[in-house]
């Protein structure tokens, strides 16, 4: 994983951590009538802190998710192995023209003189 990536990592969870924090500190005052102080107390339905921090949490959350199934796919991919154009890894320039001359890609003459170029 680079580096940007686990610092764009560990700033998501650090914001993640502030809001619950932030949200848990702030309950108490509630943000208006339904919110707090209600026949229940501060800490029952309705009195989980300002109504907008839930909307930011919830944003923050489906970023993570999202955010993690995109670098998981992506490490799965770079994890293959294979050299993203399409010629398995290994392969020697003149197995790709014998490849490609063999798939019709390329003529008998266009064949002849890459070769040559090859110096094979």
């Amino acid at each position: 994983m680079s580096k940007a990536a686990r610092t764009i990592i560990g700033v998501g969870v650090a914001l993640l951590v502030i809001l619950a924090i932030a949200s848990s500190l702030l309950a108490p005052f509630g943000g208006g009538p339904g919110y707090g102080w209600g026949m229940m107390g501060p800490w029952m339905m309705g009195g989980f802190g300002f109504p907008f921090i839930g909307g930011i949490v919830m944003i923050l959350f489906w970023v993570l998710i999202i955010g993690g199934v995109v670098w998981f796919v992506q490490s799965l991919a770079r994890s293959s192995g294979g050299s993203g154009i399409g010629a398995p890894a290994g392969e020697s320039p003149l197995d790709i023209l014998r490849r490609r001359y063999a798939k019709g890609e390329i003529t008998k003459e266009q064949f002849e003189e890459m070769r040559r170029d090859l110096g094979s």
